[in-house]
């Protein structure tokens, strides 16, 4: 894994960064004077071309809703005070150490706290002044994600970077579709990616200002919760209709057995907690887990209401409300079942 980031770096990097020269020129008088030349000067406004590449994932946080990414921020931008003509054209690549000519001031904004920069690139200028920079970072980015049809569900993850400085109004963030992408190996666990795509999201008060939102949309692997969670508590539902094949006279061990059935979808659903989200709204697996305690509860009183029937009006009678619940428990679970899949899937 290691070395396929290794080589993916080197292969996302322009081919001309690697003939160029360094400039570490100190700060001249001039420059402590009068500080970085802004390239918008006379009311210029200044194209920055973004691309975000997904490296790899840590985690994706339910609870938090937030999720761990590390990847790399790509910026391109023309700076006029740069452009070298004539005799004064070095036909290079010319390499300035951050801070020594200006760069775009740009933040996440919805990172959970401040950005890690594993490596803050070098900016890379041609003769023509045309600048690019590459940052790698690693951080907790807040998404907000919709967990109604948990545990069948898509996300779509988003990270937002826009200029934070006064000059924020002159830039034209533009998408860069060479350099913005993700890396084959890239994996999380439990979820599937399946694609990456960037937008330009334009604020409605502010028409001038836009951010760039680079985005992921990832589906759950829902084997787990299939086969460990709702597998179980489906039979443990059609195991509650055994008491009605029971003697309906006999009401002690149809109420044992509901009663045991019962406090295992407690037991059960208390184990798998830990691996549910906790959100304000219900689930698909809350509506299921809550249909479950519904009908084993029902179950019980149908079983109490036939005895208690049958005590009074005869056993006769009691077997045909028996023979009549048999069927009709079956028939609401399925009907109670597509109810809660439209609820959770609308």
């Amino acid at each position: 894994m290691k070395i396929h980031r290794f080589l993916a770096f080197f292969a996302l990097v322009p081919a001309w960064a690697w003939a160029v020269t360094a400039d570490d020129r100190p700060l001249t008088p001039q420059l402590l004077r009068e500080g970085i030349r802004w390239p918008g000067e006379g009311g210029r406004r200044i194209e920055v071309s973004l691309a975000i590449y997904l490296v790899d994932f840590a985690r994706i946080n339910l609870r938090e809703e937030s999720f761990d990414m590390a990847g790399y921020l790509d910026t391109a931008w023309v700076d006029p005070g740069l452009k070298l003509e004539g005799a004064d054209a070095k036909k290079q690549t010319r390499r300035f150490r951050p801070g020594q000519v200006w760069t775009p001031a740009l933040e996440f904004v919805n990172a959970a706290e401040q950005v890690n920069s594993e490596r803050e690139g070098d900016v890379y200028v041609d003769d023509s002044g045309r600048a690019t920079q590459r940052v790698r970072f690693s951080h907790r980015f807040h998404s907000p994600m919709r967990l109604k049809r948990f545990p069948f569900d898509e996300q779509t993850l988003t990270i937002e970077v826009a200029a934070f400085d006064h000059f924020a109004h002159d830039l034209d963030l533009v998408i860069d579709r060479e350099h913005g992408g993700r890396l084959e190996d890239a994996s999380v666990t439990d979820w599937d990616i399946e694609r990456v795509w960037a937008e330009l999201d334009r604020e409605p008060e502010s028409p001038d200002d836009n951010r760039f939102a680079f985005k992921i949309q990832v589906a759950r692997r829902s084997t787990f919760y299939l086969w460990r969670i709702l597998m179980p508590i489906t039979l443990l539902i059609f195991a509650s209709w055994i008491v009605f094949w029971f003697e309906p006279m006999n009401l002690q061990p149809q109420i044992s057995t509901g009663l045991a059935i019962l406090l295992s979808l407690v037991t059960f659903t208390y184990a798998v907690d830990f691996s549910l989200p906790k959100v304000a709204y219900l689930t698909f697996i809350d509506r299921y887990t809550l249909t479950a305690f519904s009908i084993v509860l029902a179950t019980l009183l149908t079983v109490t209401a036939i005895h208690i029937v049958g005590r009074g009006r005869g056993v006769e009678v009691a077997l045909k409300i028996q023979k009549a619940a048999r069927f009709a428990f079956p028939a609401a679970y399925l009907a109670i079942l597509a109810l809660i899949t439209g609820l959770s899937f609308s």
